[in-house]
């Protein structure tokens, strides 16, 4: 409850900040892709808002993109240590699947009595 409060708290005035700031700057900029200035086929216009607010989602998104395709060898690494544990656990519950039958095994296995042994002559 309070976690959606305090997002509520620092959400709400960071929306109204970004709604004013792309009320204020609707006017249009030339932008060109064109260094030399030679081609004017690669000038356009657009709002200020529109350029920024782009601008920092291309960012935002190039930079996670960045950041996933450096951490690969560690994805790398966790997936084999996970299929590692999990063929450990395989053979751990194997090796105890086959102390269960061994004892079973001893369980059945009748002792030998000991009147018997009594009952046998020794050799002297």
């Amino acid at each position: 409850m309070i976690s959606k409060i305090l997002s509520f708290l620092i959400l709400v005035p960071l929306a109204i900040v970004l709604v004013l700031f792309c009320v204020l700057n609707r006017e249009v900029v030339g932008v060109t892709l064109d260094p030399f200035g030679t081609m004017p086929q690669f000038t356009f216009g657009l709002p200020l808002f529109i350029l920024l607010m782009g601008a920092v989602i291309l960012g935002t998104v190039l930079g996670g993109l960045g950041t996933w395709l450096t951490q690969a060898h560690y994805r790398r690494k966790a997936w084999k240590r996970k299929n590692e544990v999990e063929r450990l656990r395989r053979e751990a519950d194997d090796a105890k699947e086959r102390l269960r039958v061994l004892r079973e095994e001893k369980a059945a296995v009748p002792a030998p009595s000991t009147s018997m042994a009594l009952a046998a002559p020794r050799a002297a």
